[in-house]
């Protein structure tokens, strides 16, 4: 099985100067990630939002299972195409602010 890490520790270690609400934002409108919901376990009639990798998504990842939340996934993505992700993301911001 391939290395995988969260995406806040993969951005750390590239050095980029993104936040991984930002890299998010980025990967959503190349459609790599999308936003689902549950409802929550606390509150009753809340829904609470989380991502998942799409099937394009899945070729940088894996959805891990939370924890903590039965039926909600993490995305974690390959250490190894994490650079090539990085461009795709860098690329997507850039054309937002151009």
């Amino acid at each position: 099985m391939e290395k995988t890490d969260s995406i806040t520790n993969l951005l750390k270690q590239h050095g980029a100067d993104l936040s991984a609400v930002g890299a998010n934002r980025a990967m959503v409108a190349l459609g790599l990630l999308s936003e689902a919901e549950r409802p929550s376990a606390k509150y009753a009639g809340k829904m609470k939002k989380y991502k998942a990798l799409t099937a394009r998504g899945l070729d940088y990842g894996v959805n891990l299972e939370n924890p903590k939340s039965p039926g909600q996934t993490t995305p974690h993505y390959f250490t190894d195409t994490f650079a090539q992700l990085l461009t795709l993301i860098r690329q997507e911001i850039n054309a937002r602010t151009d």
